[in-house]
């Protein structure tokens, strides 16, 4: 994995790429062999989790035969989460295009300063990282501190995998602020050439000239970030997705996992644990969600300010470029899909919320069904044990 060689670097992704080598994720070099170790490091530590996990020495208990609702909870929760160990794994390892998307925002950044002649602040991309470095940082220490209090092996053994799950979604969150910050400075670049277009509106086309090349560059700039995003998305094509699935069953099980730890009177320990993850998965989620509408916002806020540009003007050369320009901001999506499945966006977040929480619903009733049915047929065995002969 080839850092920014700039400086946009050193306030955004380089300390997660180094996060990511001191854990094994990625290697500390290029070479194949050390790839081939990463991807047996992988597999040391499912084949352990996964030794752990099966052992079943849990802290509460479920009927592993006839509860079939909490089998399935617990099975599924499992395969998903190592399933996105394996995924994130191998496509950092093989898949990796982080190259080539730092190249483009190098390219975007160079531009807004040289053709455009702005004086890009990076005060505003550092404080978009710092703000998700500190949420990444509460959150590990926060669930940390509660598997700690739990002393649970079964928490200890997903530790890693769940680390591992943590830092591939941070990473996302990471590119969706610096793209915001991008999406920033492009709308202030065009409130710019609309107040510098008001000024020279009385001044021969000749000296206009400028302002047009300055609308071309800032099409081309705005082109590249659109490219940009679309290299995010194949980056992060498979993990994403499978990721989302992950939070999907972590979020609609805790509540089930709570609600039986109560009902069985367990260690309140387990239940601390899985109120305090159920937080930290919401407030993970939320962020890139968050980030991702503001980009959708900021983009739209971009193309009214071009759409504005384009009307009620004489000169009719300046006009027909607005207009192209206006028609391909028109074409242009700048949502983050999720492998083709769903946009990343609050509207989503929305849609999460409600399927987790009918999730929720089902769970504990097919749970307050199960536990029905087991008092009824103790009952019949009872009164079956008691009846005369």
């Amino acid at each position: 994995m080839r850092l920014m060689s700039g400086e946009l670097d050193s306030c955004s992704l380089r300390r997660m790429h180094r996060v990511m080598k001191c854990l094994g994720i990625i290697p500390f070099g290029q070479h194949f062999y050390l790839k081939v170790l990463c991807n047996l490091f992988m597999v040391f530590v499912i084949g352990t989790a996964s030794s752990w996990r099966f052992s079943f020495n849990y802290e509460f208990t479920y009927d592993f035969l006839n509860d079939h609702m909490s089998r399935i909870l617990d099975l599924t929760n499992f395969l998903v989460l190592m399933s996105a160990h394996f995924t994130i794994v191998m496509e950092i390892l093989w898949g990796n295009r982080s190259a080539e998307i730092e190249q483009q925002m190098e390219q975007i950044l160079h531009d807004l300063r040289v053709h455009l002649g702005r004086e890009v602040s990076l005060k505003r991309f550092r404080h978009y990282s710092n703000a998700i470095y500190g949420s990444l940082i509460s959150r590990f220490l926060l669930l940390f501190g509660v598997a700690v209090y739990n002393n649970e092996g079964l928490v200890f053994s997903a530790m890693f995998s769940e680390a591992v799950m943590q830092l591939r979604f941070t990473e996302f969150s990471l590119y969706c602020g610096v793209a915001l910050a991008f999406h920033q400075e492009l709308c202030s670049a065009g409130s710019s050439l609309l107040v510098e277009l008001h000024l020279t509106r009385f001044d021969l086309w000749p000296l206009r000239r400028f302002t047009l090349e300055k609308l071309s560059r800032l099409q081309q700039i705005h082109g590249r970030l659109w490219q940009t995003i679309r290299l995010i998305e194949r980056n992060f094509q498979r993990s994403l997705s499978i990721m989302l699935l992950k939070f999907f069953v972590d979020t609609a099980a805790l509540p089930y996992w709570l609600y039986l730890s109560k009902i069985q009177h367990t260690s309140v320990s387990v239940q601390y644990y899985c109120a305090t993850e159920e937080f930290c998965k919401l407030m993970e989620i939320i962020v890139p969600c968050w980030l991702c509408s503001r980009c959708d916002l900021m983009q739209r806020k971009f193309r009214s300010i071009f759409y504005r540009l384009a009307t009620g003007r004489r000169n009719g050369q300046l006009n027909a470029a607005l207009i192209r320009i206006c028609i391909q901001l028109g074409q242009e999506k700048y949502q983050f899909s999720a492998g083709g499945f769903a946009y990343i966006s609050t509207e989503m977040l929305g849609t999460f919320l409600f399927g987790m929480i009918s999730y929720i619903v089902i769970g504990i009733q097919f749970n307050l069904n199960f536990n029905a049915s087991n008092s009824s047929k103790l009952a019949a065995e009872a009164a079956v044990t008691d009846a005369p002969i």
